[in-house]
């Protein structure tokens, strides 16, 4: 029952604020009785929450979560620079951290632009291209051996082409720019991840690639004199 509750958390991902019940119960491979039936007792636990569309990640998970070490410490190395990258590129600015037990990367905080009326884009659009941008990333620097065998396939190519330039870009369809960099320990692998996103033609790219990059490393050797940080991945 428990592995089940877990799949059925899992099934959200960055961007996708809500999911409907037959969505949910494709993903998570199971009967949507099934499913019916754990996610009644995950909303009753607050780790689920019904939408207007579908449902939602609840308050608790996200209270239970914020107590996590890893998440808690990088994130306070992390969002002063985010801050930054927010302020340098005027795009939305983001904190990830790797995944171990599947493809996407876990937000863990974020500085948003304002989004006004008449806003070509929203937060969801610039959260989904900067989560693709960023487990990309921890692909390429090797962040977790299950990226493979849970559904992120990303050529030999591109991963030695990501290495070599210290960042990826991933386009929406909706015209959603995301730019990520990785925060890397002391034998290169990603832990984290640091992206700015915002609208195609008024993100500038390479700009906004060298101030996160600046910002990674910073972030990096902050890490790498953290040694209890780097000893639970």
């Amino acid at each position: 029952m428990l592995a089940r509750g877990l799949s059925i958390l899992r099934c959200f991902r960055p961007g996708e604020p809500e999911l409907p019940l037959s969505e949910i119960a494709r993903r998570a491979d199971m009967p949507k009785a099934t499913a019916h039936r754990i996610i009644t007792e995950l909303v009753e636990k607050g780790m689920l929450e019904r939408g207007e569309k579908g449902l939602r990640l609840g308050v608790a998970l996200f209270v239970l979560g914020a107590q996590v070490p890893r998440q808690l410490e990088l994130r306070d190395l992390a969002f002063p620079y985010a801050e930054q990258l927010h302020h340098l590129t005027r795009g939305s600015a983001f904190v990830f951290i790797s995944d171990a037990f599947g493809p996407d990367a876990a937000l863990v905080d974020a500085v948003r632009r304002a989004y006004g009326a008449g806003t070509e884009l929203g937060a969801e659009e610039e959260t989904w291209a900067s989560a693709q941008a960023a487990t990309r990333i921890f692909h390429a620097f090797g962040a977790s051996a299950a990226l493979l065998s849970r559904g992120v396939r990303v050529a030999d190519g591109e991963a030695a082409r990501v290495q070599h330039q210290g960042f990826v870009a991933v386009r929406s369809a909706t015209g959603a720019v995301g730019i990520a960099a990785p925060v890397l320990t002391a034998s290169s692998t990603a832990v984290g991840a640091l992206a700015v996103a915002g609208p195609h033609g008024r993100l500038q790219v390479v700009r906004a690639a060298s101030h996160l990059r600046a910002a990674c490393a910073a972030v990096s050797r902050a890490l790498q004199r953290t040694p209890e940080l780097v000893q639970v991945q």
